[in-house]
């Protein structure tokens, strides 16, 4: 649909361009006012008839890339907003699951965590980014995504620190990944 509306938009565009550009002879004597008239009285109706084509053109391939609550971002994965809400709980919860207390000895498991978080659920909620603009407004949805990215980065870093077995950094990393969750959780709250 995005691309019929498209379509409809460049004939309209096309059509209110050949039409806006179009002379009319003028005679001898007229005014600035007469001449907008007699172009208005040859080529106004074909050029109204392409402004039209492109609004509406422009509101179908808008209204084409609108995500619908009940569809899902991909094929076969749950959609809306309360499955976006849901996949990061899970990610809020899953970091709070993640102690760094049991390393060296437990740094397999919280890297197999990671690599979860990070492969799996993480791509899976950027699949909703556009109902997320949408639902959220535009201002809100980009501080919290700073904070999911914040929350990203702060997971990707432990992971990368318990393979380089710099266990010191670990903590500190999965300490920030923590709060950035926490963070954007609140603002995915926020009243926009």
């Amino acid at each position: 649909m995005a691309y019929v509306g498209f379509s409809v938009f460049v004939v309209g565009l096309t059509i209110a361009s050949w039409f806006a550009s179009k002379v009319v002879p003028a005679e001898e004597g007229m005014g600035a006012l007469d001449k907008v008239a007699a172009w208005g009285a040859d080529s106004g109706l074909f050029f109204a008839s392409g402004l039209i084509l492109m609004v509406v053109g422009g509101v179908l391939a808008r209204r084409a890339q609108r995500p619908d609550a009940d569809d899902g971002p991909k094929a076969g994965k749950p959609g809306g907003l309360d499955a976006a809400k849901k996949l990061l709980d899970d990610m809020c919860t899953r970091l709070d699951g993640l102690d760094a207390a049991s390393l060296p000895e437990g740094g397999d498991a919280i890297a197999a965590e990671l690599d979860q978080l990070l492969d799996d659920q993480v791509p899976d909620f950027l699949d909703h980014r556009k109902l997320l603009i949408d639902r959220l407004g535009l201002a809100t949805f980009a501080e919290m995504i700073g904070s999911f990215a914040q929350m990203e980065r702060g997971a990707a870093r432990a992971w990368s620190a318990i393979t380089d077995e710099a266990w010191s950094e670990v903590a500190p990393s999965l300490e920030r990944a923590r709060t950035s969750a926490k963070r954007a959780r609140e603002l995915f709250d926020a009243p926009s």
